[in-house]
């Protein structure tokens, strides 16, 4: 007998699969039946080499989210090819700082990761959707977009920013079928939340009403259900997967 596959079949852009969250998503996906595009925007090789054993099923890009250039060098790449079944965007980085001693730097950086670039590869990639008529959308956000975080004001508004955009862009695209999502996850087990529970583990763990930290594995399953065929009449929402973050 076979095993039920949720994804059997679809083609799915993993934008930003080089991180924790980035490479347990792919592994989901692909484990889901899914025929997977990754990309990294430093080292993507190392994204090939780590797959190597999934063949066909998967296809690695370069991407600089920074860069129109670069997205839509992708665009003509994914649009020569079957048609895409869903994106996630899961792009980001983290330069903490409290507000009073951010450099500029420090602000337009996180900034225009990751809300400039979730607005350039969303814009891109609806165009595909839009004129399609079918199609999913999903972009990865944090609590943070909500909650704000000590010395996060770049993350925070960054994330709250990205909340925003999937509202309006779910409204733009709904009229075509289109749906738009976004997941907030908590804290995860990963190399971006490693230095700040080195300073404050007791403090992160007491918002949590789980007493622990998410597994990328725990994300990506979500990720998983939300791109699922049947999964028809859920969009603009902002799902949090969070532990219980400050209940």
């Amino acid at each position: 007998m076979t095993a039920f596959k949720m994804l059997e079949g679809q083609r799915i852009l993993v934008v930003g699969a080089s991180g924790d969250i980035g490479r347990a998503l792919v592994d989901r996906f692909l484990a889901e039946g899914a025929r997977i595009i990754a990309t990294a925007h430093l080292h993507p090789e190392r994204l090939t080499t780590e797959f190597t054993s999934h063949g066909d099923s998967l296809a690695v890009e370069p991407l600089d989210v920074t860069s129109e250039d670069s997205v839509q060098e992708l665009v003509k790449k994914v649009s020569g090819g079957d048609e895409l079944s869903a994106m996630v965007f899961n792009s980001g980085i983290i330069r903490d700082n409290p507000v009073l001693g951010m450099e500029d730097e420090d602000w337009l950086s996180v900034i225009n990761v990751n809300l400039n670039g979730a607005f350039r590869v969303g814009r891109a990639f609806g165009k595909l959707f839009f004129r399609r008529k079918a199609g999913r959308m999903l972009f990865v956000s944090s609590v943070a977009g909500k909650q704000g975080g000590r010395g996060q004001a770049n993350y925070a508004a960054s994330k709250a920013g990205l909340e925003g955009f999937v509202r309006s862009l779910a409204a733009d695209m709904a009229p075509r079928g289109v749906l738009v999502n976004a997941i907030a996850p908590g804290p995860v087990e990963s190399r971006m939340t490693r230095d700040v529970m080195a300073l404050a583990p007791e403090e992160v763990l007491r918002r949590v009403a789980l007493k622990r930290l998410a597994r990328p594995s725990e994300i990506a399953s979500a990720a998983a259900h939300l791109l699922a065929p049947d999964m028809t009449f859920m969009t603009g929402q902002i799902i949090g997967i969070d532990g219980g973050f400050n209940l």
